[in-house]
């Protein structure tokens, strides 16, 4: 039962932490300057308080998951793990340039964080697969 629950919140985490990524990947890459500043605060409140916060879910449900269940020392989890990782640094990425853009709309980040959302999307695939098929 327990192990349920776990992977139930982990499975919520990461699917709001995700979202969140994916609202600030299109208001990095969509949003003109003209209406940028007005945009972003209202999603960093947001990035702050939901996504931020889903994020540290996600780690410590995997976390106590893949202990308690040996996951740690399999081919897959860490292919997965290095593909959380990554996640991870373009949502702190992601932060600091919604930082930056709200206080300068002219602002353009980075070609890595204005394609955020492919690489999002990509990277939940390969999550899931790795997770699901346990190929190795």
């Amino acid at each position: 039962m327990l192990y349920f629950v776990l992977k139930s919140l982990h499975i919520i985490s990461d699917i709001v932490w995700v979202g969140g990524m994916l609202v600030n990947a299109f208001v990095i890459a969509m949003v003109p300057p003209t209406i940028r500043t007005g945009v972003i605060a209202a999603v960093r409140p947001f990035d702050r308080r939901i996504t931020t916060v889903a994020e540290g879910g996600a780690w410590l449900f995997g976390i106590i998951l893949a202990i308690w269940y040996g996951w740690y020392e399999t081919g897959w989890f860490g292919f997965k793990f290095l593909i959380v990782v990554m996640l991870s640094a373009l949502h702190g990425m992601q932060a600091a340039w919604l930082r930056r853009m709200e206080a300068d709309p002219h602002l353009d980040p980075p070609a890595f964080v204005r394609v955020g959302m492919p690489i999002v999307l990509v990277s939940v695939v390969a999550i899931v697969l790795l997770a699901v098929v346990k190929p190795f």
